[in-house]
């Protein structure tokens, strides 16, 4: 493995990292601690009561509900890798509320349904807590909150309008104002200028998650096909999944399968395939002393491409963010994968936040994909023959939404008309992206011009007009609803 030390000041131009892996380092640590019960390809054909195709969180965790809800049924899950392989083994492992974004959610889902939806968020943190004591589940869990810091003047302030709707339904300690003092004390970076700390919010690993989903499910008789993709769908009663080496006859399917669902025509337009980037340091205990950096609170920053970045349980820090790559077409592969410029600029953000760190030696870099939706939430939705499911759209945000997202579909498939299927996420997507080929240098510009004005924010510069006026034509344009949305 590469190993690759930096150099204070660097920028995301200059800065070396390793070069960007095939898999990331917490799979790999993942599987390197336990690889599991083999998992063999489909070959030949085969039944199921349910067949769920995509082995991250949202198809792991839609298999964990149905044995919950109904054990009797046949579930058959299907993987084109390894589980976890995806972006469910690559974010950052923040399982997240989304108090932050609770005014975004209200505007696209009235303040009821929005605070409902948010609320059923922030209960998911505790819920995991009592999941891994009841499957003895080895994740690295640190249930310590994360601070939503203002890392510079030029950084926004908590933002207002959720902090009033908060005050509105009692909520407001969920996600509390803090000043400087108490942010560094959090972790002492001198670009802190205060911001918000919430309690809900847990880290784990996330590939150590995947993983565990995948042990509990085989434990309980789920049959998982991992290096098998689906090749073709074929709608009727029974639906077909067709694979290279077999098919699965199944009374329902469910479609998990995040950005690589862009390659179906019906997703096409439903979200845009971003990959972010991660690295993660050398081990570095006394450092991270030295930054007062002792509890596992993760954090963030408010620019408009931002960090986020977290400790390890062997004390390394992993960071991720400060620019976004875009995948032309929704095609997954090539430099939109391996962009050693993305995987640098995450490095900068790092010694930016804090320069204390310089000389620290970078032992991985990669990067996952994204299915980022332009609403920014997911969708959960039943196609009319009643026995296609999807759930797709969790635009970065995952964790906690596919945990979510699998009691949804569960209820999706098993027609429970429950609480579950009465989420305000339920239904098509609300949003769609431009087509191609206007949508990757739409994207892709937006993408630049935000990237460098941070960079120029940085240094002390202003923004510039043109990047201020594009980004308020972003906002605009992300916060409005078509015409034809579901809802009024």
């Amino acid at each position: 493995m590469a190993q690759v030390r930096a150099s204070g000041g660097s920028r995301p131009g200059d800065l070396s990292v390793p070069s960007v892996a095939a898999r990331s380092w917490w799979l790999s640590e993942a599987l390197a601690a336990d690889p599991g019960a083999p998992c063999p390809e489909l070959a030949g054909d085969t039944t199921a009561d349910v067949c769920i195709v995509g082995g991250g969180f949202a198809g792991l965790w839609t298999a964990y509900e149905l044995t919950e809800r109904a054990p009797e049924l046949g579930l058959v899950l299907l993987e084109a890798d390894v589980c976890g392989a995806g972006g469910s083994g690559a974010n950052g492992g923040f399982f997240s509320c989304s108090w932050h974004m609770l005014a975004s959610l209200c505007h696209y889902f009235g303040e009821e349904d929005g605070v409902r939806y948010a609320r059923v968020l922030a209960d998911q943190v505790g819920e995991l807590d009592d999941w891994i004591a009841r499957h003895d589940a080895s994740i690295d869990f640190h249930h310590d909150g994360i601070l939503y810091a203002r890392a510079g003047d030029w950084q926004p302030e908590t933002d207002p309008d959720g902090q009033a709707i908060l005050a509105r339904h009692g909520l407001s300690d969920r996600l509390r104002p803090v000043g400087a003092d108490e942010a560094r004390r959090i972790a002492d970076s001198p670009q802190f200028r205060g911001g918000a700390y919430t309690p809900d919010l847990a880290t784990v690993q996330p590939a150590k998650l995947a993983r565990e989903l995948r042990r509990v499910l085989l434990e309980r008789g789920v049959r998982i096909f991992e290096g098998t993709p689906m090749r073709e769908l074929r709608v009727g009663h029974p639906a077909e999944v067709e694979t290279p080496g077999g098919r699965v006859r199944a009374g329902h399917v469910v479609v998990t399968t995040g950005a690589w669902a862009a390659a179906e025509r019906h997703w096409r337009r439903a979200f845009a395939v971003c990959t972010d980037f991660m690295v993660v340091t050398e081990p570095i205990p006394e450092k991270l002393a030295d930054i007062g950096w002792t509890t596992h609170t993760g954090i963030a920053d408010s620019r408009a491409m931002l960090y986020y970045l977290r400790r390890t349980d062997d004390d390394r820090i992993a960071i991720g963010g400060g620019g976004l790559g875009l995948a032309y077409g929704g095609r997954i592969g090539g430099r939109a994968l391996t962009s050693r410029h993305l995987a640098a600029a995450a490095a900068h953000g790092l010694l930016w936040l804090f320069p204390q760190l310089e000389g620290v030696r970078f032992d991985a870099a990669w990067s996952g994909p994204m299915d980022l939706t332009r609403a920014g939430v997911p969708f959960f939705f039943t196609a009319p023959s009643g026995n296609l499911h999807a759930g797709l759209g969790f635009s970065g945000h995952g964790l906690t939404p596919t945990k979510v997202g699998g009691k949804t579909l569960a209820s999706l498939v098993l027609g429970a008309g429950d609480e579950w299927a009465r989420l305000p996420v339920v239904g098509p997507p609300l949003t769609r992206v431009p087509p191609e080929p206007f949508r990757w240098p739409m994207v892709q510009s937006m993408a630049w011009l935000m990237e460098t004005g941070d960079k120029r924010e940085e240094e002390g510069r202003s923004r510039g007009f043109v990047r201020r006026a594009a980004e308020r034509v972003f906002d605009a344009y992300t916060a409005a609803l078509p015409r034809d949305a579901r809802r009024p």
